[in-house]
């Protein structure tokens, strides 16, 4: 029969490209390729491939969890450990309560009291350590003093008042020729009658100055022999310079009162201030001889205290 072709079965086992072709599309748009073939030819499932500087290059597949990380411009992405966890955030509406809790606080109160009282009998001070405990006491409306114990109270609304003695810090002897003597060490020691209470000159403006640290009301001398003589002092403290004291009792009485202890107070002033004498930069308290007749018995001390507010 004649009329038409058999339809010819046609088996295709191989394509040529020409790789170096320039290829258009249907609208004219140029496009190359460039080592297709290579690059296919080299590659296993899981590889990418990139532009490299000339040509097609394929990136092979990185290990289980790494990421493809860009190294910038001009240079072909790599395959790294990823830097952590990869995390997914979504926006979220927190609302929470406000609670405030009022916590009571423990309140206290800090009120200075004046600290003062009158000399009284003191323990002994075994072992010695340069400071000597006082009773305490009360000082009452009517003048009358009530001692109380360590395990003993007394209210008679009033405040308590107390003082600290402790050895001074300073003891120097100046004679009326300016001549000056530092006996603190012998002021300070417990040895007996060591200590010269009055300059061996004996004579007018003769001087001892009693120092401190601290600002102090009393000066409490340990006399073991009792001046015997007729002689006078006066007390002076430093403000710039030497006035006489405010309120000065004498219970020493020269030192012509003892043995023991006997004591020369006064009211420390606001404009007391500290002295250099010897290199000690001191709270000092002068006693000036004003006047002399004669001394028939040096008084000698053994340890001299200053009473400190």
């Amino acid at each position: 029969m004649g009329g038409f072709d058999t339809p010819k079965k046609v088996v295709i086992s191989q394509v040529e490209i020409d790789d170096d072709k320039v290829w258009e599309d249907t609208f004219g748009t140029p496009h190359g390729i460039s080592r297709l073939k290579e690059v296919v030819l080299g590659m296993i499932k899981g590889d990418l491939a990139v532009r490299g500087t000339d040509v097609l290059e394929s990136i092979v597949a990185g290990n289980i969890g790494y990421v493809l990380t860009s190294a910038g411009p001009l240079h072909k992405p790599v395959w790294e450990p990823s830097p952590g966890p990869l995390e997914l955030y979504l926006p979220a509406v927190i609302e929470s309560g406000h609670a405030e809790a009022v916590v009571p606080v423990d309140q206290s109160v800090n009120k200075n009291a004046a600290i003062a009282s009158a000399h009284y009998q003191a323990y002994v001070d075994t072992p010695l350590d340069y400071i000597r405990r006082l009773d305490r006491g009360l000082a009452l409306a009517d003048a009358e003093a009530i001692l109380a114990g360590p395990d003993q109270t007394h209210n008679e609304n009033v405040s308590p008042q107390s003082a600290l003695s402790i050895l001074c810090d300073g003891f120097v002897e100046e004679t009326a020729a300016a001549v000056q003597t530092d006996n603190t060490a012998a002021a300070r020691d417990a040895v007996a009658n060591d200590l010269s209470l009055n300059p061996m000159t004996p004579a007018v403006n003769d001087k001892i100055y009693v120092g401190s640290n601290y600002p102090f009301w009393q000066v409490q001398f340990q006399v073991g022999t009792i001046g015997v003589g007729n002689w006078t002092n006066q007390w002076y403290y430093w403000n710039g310079a030497w006035v006489p004291v405010v309120g000065e009792i004498d219970g020493a009485n020269e030192w012509q009162y003892g043995p023991g202890f006997v004591t020369t107070a006064h009211t420390p002033q606001g404009d007391w201030v500290q002295h250099i004498i010897q290199a000690m930069n001191l709270y000092w308290l002068k006693c000036e001889t004003t006047g002399f007749v004669n001394q028939v018995t040096a008084p000698l001390g053994t340890q001299v205290w200053v009473a400190i507010k």
